[in-house]
């Protein structure tokens, strides 16, 4: 029995799916459902049933699930013992916003590897949801995101520094407000982002038609949707500072909010955190 094959056996109950799994963990379908079988065989019981397209945990699945997590749990403390911080090993896998990724969180990588080489990192980006989602299934450590201040129990969060968000259209746009662009076409980005549900309840609240709208993942999509002209969006000023420098896209004033959201580091309250853990987050709440 391999430490690989329990991590693809907490994988694949946590995402309940054999291809999210091998898509997570970055291994072949072939290769995860050979971990599993050799788990069962040594076991000599199902883990799952599988139910069609759907699986799910037999009795004994659940047991060893149970024994899997805390397994994992000291396997990670034994990855990460160290004499010193200089001799900081093991891995951070972290979850961040695109925005975040993009224009905070490089430089505090960067200067981390160079004082910890011995450190790896894993990073994935998604929207705020689905990161909180993956905290609580263990499948990242740290979250960092970008959204209003987050309130959850089971969460330790600290802001690590406040954001302006600014609407924005292209460079010879006319609207003396936001307000003015009703019937505009709206770029939005999905609808599990948090900018997404702020910028739908603002544009709600002001009246503000969003009948004609457009959707992109991409930050980067947006931003070239709108300085082509065709929409105007809501989007951190961090993302669009060089661009409205350079005179590529327009703010376009609100006369009722000067809406900001908060870069955030979460974990869950009961994930241990290594000495390389705390760095990082030492780090990147030095890093304003």
């Amino acid at each position: 029995m391999e430490i690989r094959q329990l991590q693809t056996f907490k994988t694949v109950a946590d995402l309940n799916s054999f291809t999210k799994a091998a898509q997570t963990l970055q291994y072949s379908q072939a290769s995860i459902t050979s971990h599993i079988q050799q788990l069962e065989d040594q076991i000599g019981l199902p883990l799952f049933d599988r139910l069609g397209k759907h699986i799910q945990l037999t009795m004994a699945g659940q047991e060893l699930y149970q024994y899997v997590i805390e397994l994992l749990a000291v396997y990670s403390k034994i990855q990460h013992i160290s004499s010193d911080n200089m001799s900081m090993k093991g891995e951070i896998r972290i979850g961040a916003a695109e925005s975040i990724t993009v224009y905070k969180l490089g430089k505090v990588i960067s200067e981390y590897k160079k004082n910890y080489p011995d450190v790896t990192f894993s990073l994935m980006n998604d929207d705020c949801l689905p990161l909180r989602e993956r905290l609580y299934s263990g499948e990242i450590d740290i979250a960092i995101t970008l959204e209003p201040k987050v309130n959850d129990q089971n969460l330790i969060t600290q802001v690590w520094s406040e954001e302006p968000l600014v609407f924005i259209g292209e460079t010879n746009h006319t609207f003396s407000t936001i307000e003015d662009a009703n019937g505009e076409c709206i770029i939005f980005s999905p609808k599990t982002c948090a900018l997404r549900q702020f910028f739908e309840a603002y544009l709600i609240r002001n009246s503000i038609n969003t009948y004609n709208h457009l959707e992109f993942t991409s930050m980067e999509a947006i931003k070239q949707c709108v300085m082509s002209g065709l929409g105007i969006t809501l989007i951190p000023y961090l993302s669009v500072e060089a661009l409205l420098r350079e005179d590529k896209m327009k703010v376009i004033k609100s006369s009722s909010e000067h809406p900001s959201f908060y870069a955030q580091i979460s974990y869950h309250k009961n994930k241990w955190l290594s000495k390389a853990h705390q760095k990082f987050i030492e780090m990147a709440l030095t890093d304003k």
